[in-house]
């Protein structure tokens, strides 16, 4: 777990301090972490396994949106930490998975207790949270690009 980007920013000493806050987890094969439409304050780490990002259709149909296998930079729910909010996707485990689970009052324990820390912390999520907001932009302005041509062709 140590190797993992989010902890990329701690010495030594800081990781032994905050390590334990991240709770190992096994799901098995089509467990849901977390519910699409549901509160969560979870986030996760993807150490072994695979999962799948689902979400509903306007006709409360699933689709899968991408699988996620172990093996890299593989952190998600990290919004969850910030606003306990409504998920945005269904989590399922797609094959038997091993996780480290941190609880948004856990990681504001972390702020609390180790503000230095937190902060290194937070400006990864930050970093992370950006890259995704800029994927999300292109794609809204290729959609509206689609939208537009499909209108313009009719």
């Amino acid at each position: 777990m140590k190797n993992h980007p989010i902890f990329k920013t701690l010495n030594n000493e800081e990781y032994e301090k905050i390590k334990n806050f991240f709770k190992e987890k096994r799901y098995k094969k089509d467990e849901i972490l977390v519910k699409e439409g549901e509160y969560s304050g979870k986030a996760f780490i993807l150490k072994e396994g695979e999962v799948s990002v689902i979400k509903e259709s306007i006709y409360k149909n699933d689709y899968i949106i991408t699988d996620i296998k172990a093996g890299g930079e593989e952190f998600f729910g990290e919004v969850n930490l910030i606003d306990r909010g409504f998920v945005s996707s269904t989590i399922k485990a797609k094959t038997d998975i091993l996780v480290f689970e941190i609880e948004h009052n856990d990681f504001i324990e972390i702020i609390d207790t180790y503000p230095t820390i937190g902060v290194k912390m937070l400006w990864i999520i930050s970093y992370n949270l950006a890259k995704h907001l800029r994927k999300a932009d292109r794609d809204i302005v290729t959609l509206y690009n689609a939208f537009v041509e499909v209108v313009e062709n009719d």
